[in-house]
């Protein structure tokens, strides 16, 4: 089997924890990982919209700011890559937080052993591949029916429906237009809308016809 290769960012102020996570993934036989380290809230940024990565995990401690602000900064400017979110705190309320601000997993590091971390990289590379395509089909679909709307739209603008009172003789069949004069109905209906006519009889008229002209 072909061994994977990811590209990871970890972002952490704490080189002891970049050590121990740097380890883990030199443990792993099917995937290959390149660590790359940033220490700080505005490095990190940068490195995640530098597109030179595959995923990032994320320390919840940065100095004065911490993880969260930080994930919710990169969401809320459009980041698509996945990010793993970490703490030496394990919490609900942190937890909850973490996966609202658009984080795919969370992990506390007292927890994490080789085969979890290892797990969590690839379970969100795949999740957040299969999200994003998800999401441009939809955008794609949303597209078509907007330019289909326009379309439709553009059609029945140049429909014109016959509507309203139309005065129509009894007796001809003739009808009054709007000046006073009467037209033949095919005459009307064709000025009125889109409609065209071809002629023919029906069997009633030609049965009746037949018997005027003395026929049957």
């Amino acid at each position: 089997m072909e061994r994977r290769y990811f590209r990871v960012l970890l972002i952490e102020d704490d080189e002891d924890d970049y050590t121990l996570l740097q380890r883990m993934l030199s443990e792993s036989n099917s995937t290959k990982f390149s660590l790359q380290w940033m220490t700080t809230y505005e490095a990190g940024v940068q490195g995640i919209f530098s597109a030179e990565y595959d995923i990032c995990l994320l320390d919840y401690r940065l100095g004065q700011k911490d993880g969260l602000e930080l994930l919710r900064e990169v969401t809320a400017r459009g980041c698509e890559m996945p990010i793993i979110f970490l703490t030496g705190q394990g919490g609900y309320d942190i937890d909850i937080e973490a996966m609202e601000a658009g984080a795919s997993d969370y992990l506390v590091k007292g927890q994490i052993t080789p085969d979890v971390l290892e797990r969590s990289i690839r379970y969100s590379i795949v999740q957040k591949r299969t999200d994003l395509e998800l999401r441009r089909y939809r955008d794609y679909l949303e597209q078509l029916v907007r330019e289909r709307t326009i379309e439709l739209e553009k059609t029945l603008a140049n429909v014109r429906v016959l509507k309203g009172l139309i005065p129509i003789c009894a007796w001809c069949k003739k009808i009054r237009d709007d000046q006073g004069y009467w037209q033949q109905i095919e005459a009307y209906i064709r000025e009125h809308s889109e409609a065209d006519f071809s002629h023919g009889i029906c069997p009633a008229c030609a049965m009746k016809t037949r018997k005027n002209m003395g026929l049957d």
